[in-house]
């Protein structure tokens, strides 16, 4: 059946997976004028920030989500608040690298992840092609930026002073490593473009909305390439949307569940009443975080939701999982993993 190639309805899938395109060209023109482009990135920025906490209450308000890893899940915010503050404090430097590369780690996964929904919902193996794929497609641009010599450049017109902008700074000394690994990643890049292509086509499965996906990613690397704050605007932003409507979706197939969140799951309008109340918290929290307390405290917490969000998705994904495999309508398998 068509529908069953995507996620959810093919024309809002097609908005989703192109996302990216409004924020990048919102990007690309508001580079000529400093407060537009400062605007702008402040948007994508809260809505990076507003995106992670959402994590803590799709564990904590759903009792079987909890159960599948309980102490991991109420032992994990006190030791990650110790660790940031003693690290943030002590060795900010390496707190900047481990959470710029964490970072960038957790959003290709993603993007692999949700190219694991489409795959699983045709039943086909590219999953260790399509990760690699990802990976070196998401290097090619980085690389091409560091050997330019344009990664300052980008970060500070970004404007935006945060841990991954640190790491991407201590880049900015590597640029003729990243002139010698340019080539060999590019190609590398093209080799598992063409291996993925020949599987699907060997495969007879025709999944438009998993090739929309993938060809829309590697149009996103490629703007990078030309235009990094457009495409940085895109890829951040893109990857908050992205989020908030897999989670969207996933609180829809909580209403199998006992629970805080199945319970709201289970009301008429009982999503959109989460949402609100959720960002309605979030932008209260962001507030009194951003203009009240010191900002070592504002640095303690985000880096602290943001650890927790990273590390707390690397378990709940998983498509093996037959609870979540059925709130994403796809066909539990103990091979494949989303990340």
């Amino acid at each position: 059946m068509e529908s069953s190639r995507w996620i959810g309805r093919p024309a809002a899938d097609v908005a989703l997976i192109l996302a990216w395109v409004p924020l990048a060209l919102a990007g690309h023109f508001s580079e000529g004028n400093p407060r537009a482009l400062s605007l702008l990135v402040a948007c994508v920025m809260f809505l990076s920030f507003a995106h992670q906490p959402l994590t803590l209450p799709f564990v904590y308000a759903s009792p079987w989500r909890l159960g599948s890893h309980r102490r991991l899940f109420l032992l994990s915010p006190a030791v990650v608040i110790v660790a940031v503050s003693v690290f943030a404090t002590a060795i900010p430097v390496a707190v900047a690298v481990v959470g710029g590369l964490w970072n960038a780690e957790h959003t290709l996964m993603q993007r692999y992840g949700i190219m694991r929904i489409y795959g699983r919902k045709q039943g086909d193996n590219q999953a260790k092609t399509e990760k690699l794929m990802v990976f070196t497609w998401f290097a090619v641009p980085l690389l091409f930026v560091v050997a330019r010599n344009d990664i300052i450049k980008t970060v500070n017109n970004f404007g935006v002073i945060t841990v991954t902008g640190t790491a991407v700074k201590i880049l900015a000394g590597m640029s003729a490593e990243a002139t010698i690994a340019l080539p060999l990643v590019a190609l590398a890049a093209c080799y598992l473009a063409v291996r993925w292509l020949a599987g699907e086509f060997r495969s007879g499965r025709r999944n438009p909305g998993k090739w929309l996906y993938v060809a829309s990613t590697a149009a996103l690397f490629a703007v990078a390439m030309v235009d990094p704050i457009a495409g940085l605007v895109g890829f951040v932003g893109s990857h908050s949307i992205e989020y908030l409507v897999i989670v969207n979706r996933s609180v829809a197939g909580e209403a199998r569940h006992p629970g805080l969140l199945g319970d709201l799951a289970r009301l008429p309008h009982g999503r959109i009443w989460f949402f609100v109340v959720y960002l309605a918290a979030v932008s209260a929290a962001f507030a009194l975080l951003y203009y009240v307390v010191p900002a070592v405290v504002l640095l303690v917490a985000v880096l602290s939701v943001g650890a927790l969000h990273f590390f707390y998705d690397s378990f709940i994904w998983k498509l093996r999982k037959p609870e979540v495999s059925a709130s994403l309508s796809v066909v539990a398998s103990p091979r494949v993993t989303a990340g």
